[in-house]
């Protein structure tokens, strides 16, 4: 019987005609198919369970390894063309300050609906004293002792490449950034004798794009995978004392996805966020099955392009950056749940520490990696900012926050994509480049994945 249902998912997955709609099947059929097939414990499941557990393991992790594969050429390529594209440096010092004010102001407006949100629905305080104290830590021990505790002024310095190439190496994504905003800047401030190296990258962007179609083939079964190890192996039960915790933070991300990005879309772009969102209805599906806004940023440039009407000298700029830098879900994240770990231990939480909180979020979410669960490996920097990190203490609450962690975070990156996109269209709504007729108009609208 067990062997039928198996079956019978995988032919579901190959119905429709829509790939989004593949996608957002298989990450339902992946929840059902975890919660049916727990992960093995030897004294409990047969064999075969290891097998099946192990099989979706390698294909996730394949997927994710093949799209994270395609992520620095992309940026690299994208922002040069981009930037080069903009002109002049006063083009581009308009630009970048139109989008930096819009990412701002989206990471500090979530992390004050972050703090009202904790403040009032007290989710440390459900939590006992005697579950903080058992709770096993040392998985997030390890992790934290391994987070470098920064300053404001090292995570400035951090930002700016003592060798690019070494960052490009090893992926570190906002150094590569800062010294690509700066080459492509020069390049484009040298007229002809850019145009080779504008002529290259721009090829370069070309063929990444056709290698990220060829990668997103596997969208449909590398989704599955990652959601059905990732129910697996947490299980629904985590979701116990910490049922407070979760409706709070899933509830500043539903306000922020159905009130404030609208809102925003409506009076500063006169733009329908329904269009917006249906036309990135396969970046949302592939960033809800990653928790990776870096890995989905390849098929979140082509919804906007080929969909939402954005023209590629503005996605080509702002979501890349987006990527790195606006991380408004993030924000929030991180000031629920430094909160939480304050009520939780009976912390007093005074306004001067709220303030506190708010802005070192902001600065922490800016430095998160675009990868599963970077946002509460930065908690650190928060925690440091108002003195009160202190390992043996804390740890058994971080892990509670850690164990249903994977759930949360997959619906945080959806957040942090939507909020780029909003950026991205409001930008090219300003400068006269966003296809309203694309946007528009569903028929015209070709397959993405």
């Amino acid at each position: 019987m067990r062997a039928k249902a198996f079956w019978l998912i995988l032919v579901a997955l190959g119905l429709g005609t829509k790939r989004h709609w593949h996608i957002l099947a298989a990450i339902l059929l992946g929840v059902v198919l975890g919660i049916y097939l727990p992960y093995p414990n030897q004294s409990l499941q047969p064999d075969s369970y290891y097998f099946i557990h192990q099989l979706f393991d390698v294909v996730g992790q394949l997927f994710i390894r093949l799209i994270t594969m395609v992520v620095v050429p992309l940026v690299v390529s994208s922002l040069i063309v981009g930037v080069s594209s903009l002109g002049d440096s006063r083009q581009l010092g308009r630009m970048g300050g139109k989008v930096l004010f819009y990412f701002l102001l989206l990471m500090g407006i979530s992390a004050l609906l972050g703090a009202g949100l904790a403040l009032w629905m007290e989710p440390g305080s459900q939590i006992q004293q005697n579950v903080l104290m058992t709770a096993d830590a040392a998985t997030i021990i390890r992790e934290l002792q391994n987070a470098p505790s920064q300053s404001l002024q090292a995570l400035f310095f951090n930002m700016i490449p003592r060798n690019p190439m070494e960052s490009l190496a090893q992926a570190d994504l906002v150094p590569v950034i800062v010294y690509t905003l700066l080459f492509g800047a020069a390049v484009a401030s040298v007229g002809e004798s850019g145009k080779p190296i504008i002529n290259f990258f721009e090829s370069l962007f070309t063929a990444t794009m056709k290698l990220t179609d060829w990668v997103m083939i596997l969208a449909v079964p590398g989704v599955f995978s990652l959601a059905f190890i990732t129910v697996a192996k947490s299980g629904l039960g985590v979701f116990g004392q910490l049922w407070v915790y979760a409706l709070t933070i899933l509830m500043g991300l539903l306000i922020q996805l159905f009130i404030i990005f609208p809102l925003m879309l409506k009076f500063l772009g006169k733009i329908n966020f329904m269009n917006v969102y249906r036309a990135i209805s396969e970046a949302i599906m592939v960033a809800f099955g990653t928790a990776s806004s870096s890995a989905t940023l390849p098929i979140t440039i082509a919804c906007m392009e080929r969909r939402a009407g954005v023209s590629n000298r503005i996605a080509s700029f702002v979501l890349p950056t987006g990527a790195t830098i606006n991380k408004t879900a993030t924000t929030m994240f991180e000031v629920i749940a430094v909160i939480f770990l304050l009520q939780a231990y009976q912390i007093e939480v005074t306004p001067d520490k709220v303030g506190i909180i708010v802005l070192f979020s902001i600065v922490a979410s800016i430095g998160a990696a675009g990868v599963p669960s970077a946002g509460l490996i930065t908690i650190a920097i928060v925690l440091n900012s108002i003195g009160h990190f202190q390992m043996d203490l804390l740890a058994g609450g971080i892990a509670m926050l850690w164990s249903i962690d994977r759930v949360l975070d997959m619906c945080r990156t959806v957040v942090n994509v939507v909020s780029s996109c909003t950026v991205a269209t409001l930008v090219a709504s300003s400068e006269g480049e966003l296809n309203r007729d694309i946007l528009n108009n569903h028929d015209a609208w070709t397959e993405v994945v």
